[in-house]
């Protein structure tokens, strides 16, 4: 598809926040330009970056018109999104982090299998890539091509491919006066669970279409502190939602990630942080969700499993983006 629809706006905005991926910003951006599926527009979110980033996204934006570059001060990711949302035009909108490459089917298949189910959104596998490109061994195909109604998206949030705003193409009107909260960590475990709710219907695409770069050089972790009790205060904000759709059956999956987070960070945290309001505030999450899961009647041997799978799943997301932010974005 090369023609932009009637009103024309682009079909599709994907919105790429940039900070600090000098090395593989190029490759990014080039697996977007070259896909088969081309009304859209691409909108780079330079978040301050103090490397060369600024001069390759304005250098991508004179060699195609269907980029367009914002320059703004640091303050995030989520500030980024929060500016790429507010700019862009397009009838869907994806998101694509800038050490990440796509395949060039991406939009393509996402888009026509949208359509084609009547679904608010689109999701499709991904698979890990060293910072060489190179496909790591591991990756599994954990979406089928299906479709989803919402008490079945909903009950996936627990799983870990449902909890990021990258490999999926949502409709508009799902996204329409929502941001991202700021000065947060975790920020897309936070959102993902309000836009699940809104939405009727989703559709699974089997195809690994999105590649997620791990760089294994950035090994080293953020310190944990209070700011990190944000983790416990996402995972209880997606056990809410299930709690109040009546998803039961996942209750006890949810829960479980709050209840090891807490104790976790808890444990790596200084005598006088402990006393914390914040840290209190976390208690009384794992408090009200281990309540709820009580009453719910949310606890079986088949959910105590799941709970094990998703804890499991969780922790590897938790280790990913703590190794990523150390990489990508100030600690704010």
């Amino acid at each position: 598809m090369s023609e932009r629809t009637e009103s024309g706006r682009p079909e599709i905005s994907i919105i790429v926040p940039v900070y600090q991926v000098e090395k593989y910003l190029n490759e990014c951006i080039d697996s977007i330009l070259a896909q088969t599926f081309t009304d859209f527009e691409l909108i780079l979110v330079d978040d301050g970056s103090p490397d060369n980033c600024p001069a390759l996204c304005d250098a991508a934006a004179k060699r195609d018109s269907r980029v367009r570059v914002i320059h703004k001060q640091n303050g995030g990711v989520s500030t980024a999104r929060n500016a790429g949302l507010d700019a862009a035009q397009g009838n869907w909108i994806a998101f694509v982090d800038s050490d990440d490459t796509v395949e060039p089917e991406y939009l393509e298949k996402m888009h026509k299998a949208a359509l084609e189910t009547g679904a608010d959104f689109a999701i499709c596998s991904s698979q890990c890539i060293d910072e060489n490109g190179k496909t790591l061994a591991g990756g599994e195909h954990r979406l089928l091509n299906e479709f989803l109604p919402q008490e079945e998206v909903l009950r996936r949030m627990v799983v870990s491919d449902f909890q990021v705003p990258w490999n999926k193409l949502y409709r508009r009107k799902l996204l329409e006066n929502l941001r991202y909260p700021e000065n947060k960590a975790f920020e897309d475990t936070c959102l993902m669970p309000v836009i699940y709710a809104r939405a009727a219907s989703a559709c699974g695409v089997w195809d690994f279409l999105y590649n997620y770069r791990i760089v294994t050089g950035s090994a080293m972790h953020r310190k944990t502190t209070l700011k990190t009790l944000d983790w416990v205060e996402a995972w209880y904000r997606l056990f809410d939602v299930l709690y109040q759709n009546g998803i039961r059956d996942a209750l006890c999956a949810a829960y479980r990630p709050i209840l090891t987070a807490v104790w976790d960070i808890w444990l790596h945290l200084t005598p006088e942080e402990r006393k914390s309001p914040r840290m209190k505030e976390a208690f009384a999450y794992e408090r009200t969700a281990r309540h709820r899961l009580m009453q719910a009647r949310g606890v079986t041997l088949k959910n105590l499993w799941a709970a094990v799978v998703c804890a499991a799943s969780a922790c590897s997301y938790l280790d990913l983006c703590r190794k990523r932010a150390e990489r990508r974005q100030k600690t704010t």
